[in-house]
């Protein structure tokens, strides 16, 4: 019943604002991550949660809609129980110890799902547990899934392009239309809308969540925008070369407190392009998707190597690494000064001719 599911969330509710030390004796106090039960009912009504068959296809992502969110912190833990519980009981989510912790759907029930089941379970962001792994196997590794925002699944479109696979078509579709509105088909593994900041300086490869370059093993984080933006336009116009040492040069003026000031005096005809650019609304973005997360079964293609892309190898050497490389690199130019006397009548110096005779990977 409707109402049964509404009273089995609310006691949820109370059990987790307990649980952050919320006293209903003082009402106004309210802990971090504290739930309203009824603002939140009321959210979910208003959102089309008035029938259950409704209530049944709220995702948690649709849940989480109507949960408070504390910084980065969204309570997904939370909103995962609370779809379960209107999604109603069955053999593999039967609540433990009183709390409405469902356990994860088996591998032997997973074989036993209808494709729409499945695809009613999937989270995209577990793509190997049981479910995705059934999803896999039927579909062969072609794109099927479809999302309607964001990461929520498109369950009956989704469901058609699955069967589509399951009848033996030999690809899956690219494109589908739904509605008015073309939509990307996506495989198992792959996920939209997954964004993350580019390197400034080497494009198209991402910098880490803490902002660390992985080419310099230094961080962008701090720097403004506009001021990666701006090392951006003039690498595009040439303006500034891209080497090991001047990125580092580009960082460390990235850094500084004035840092757009200095960039502009130093380089004018880029801070010229900029300013027209951003008139235009044609900065570079320095946002890059990263379009999957891992393989579920070997063989296919959500590997690093496999979109076909060069991979370029960047140089890292020790301080004392560099240091033995110049001396390598002046011993090499004094030895060809010598040569070059010595052919034309001069002689060669003793130090340079007891380094010219002995092999130098033998000396300590």
């Amino acid at each position: 019943m409707l109402q049964d599911k509404y009273v089995s969330v609310r006691t949820l509710l109370g059990e987790h604002n307990q649980a952050l030390g919320f006293n209903s004796e003082k009402p106004e106090e309210k802990p971090t991550g504290f739930v309203d039960p009824d603002g939140f009912v009321t959210c979910i009504k208003a959102a089309g949660g008035t029938s259950e068959d409704r209530l049944k296809k709220f995702s948690y992502e649709d849940i989480l809609e109507c949960l408070p969110t504390h910084g980065n912190v969204k309570p997904k833990a939370l909103a995962k129980e609370i779809a379960q519980i209107f999604r109603g009981k069955d053999e593999d989510s039967t609540p433990q110890s009183g709390n409405h912790s469902p356990r994860p759907v088996s591998a032997k029930k997973a074989e036993r799902m209808s494709p729409k089941e499945l695809v009613e379970h999937f989270d995209p962001e577990e793509p190997t547990n049981p479910v995705g792994k059934r999803l896999m196997d039927i579909s062969r590794g072609e794109p099927f899934i479809v999302y309607e925002t964001g990461r929520i699944v498109d369950v009956d479109t989704t469901t058609k392009l699955l069967l589509e696979l399951k009848s033996g078509f030999p690809e899956g579709r690219k494109t589908v239309t739904v509605g008015k509105e073309i939509k990307p088909v996506y495989a198992i593994g792959y996920l939209p809308e997954h964004y993350v900041d580019e390197n400034p300086i080497y494009a198209g490869r991402p910098l880490r969540p803490d902002g660390t370059c992985d080419q310099l093993n230094r961080s962008w984080d701090g720097v403004e925008l506009e001021v990666r933006q701006f090392i951006r336009v003039g690498i595009d116009l040439g303006q500034l070369a891209v080497s090991r040492d001047k990125a580092h040069d580009y960082l460390d003026w990235a850094l500084k407190i004035d840092a757009m000031t200095y960039l502009r005096n130093r380089y004018p005809e880029v801070s010229v392009e900029f300013d027209r650019l951003k008139k235009e609304g044609n900065l570079p973005a320095l946002q890059i998707e990263l379009g999957h997360l891992v393989a579920v079964e070997e063989g296919h293609p959500a590997r690093p190597f496999d979109d076909g892309k060069k991979v370029q190898w960047v140089e890292h050497l020790t301080p004392e690494g560099y240091k033995f490389r110049e001396s390598v690199s002046q011993l090499t130019r004094r030895m060809t000064k010598e040569l070059q006397a010595q052919r034309s009548g001069g002689t060669m110096s003793g130090d340079i001719a007891r380094k010219a005779s002995s092999n130098p990977w033998d000396r300590k």
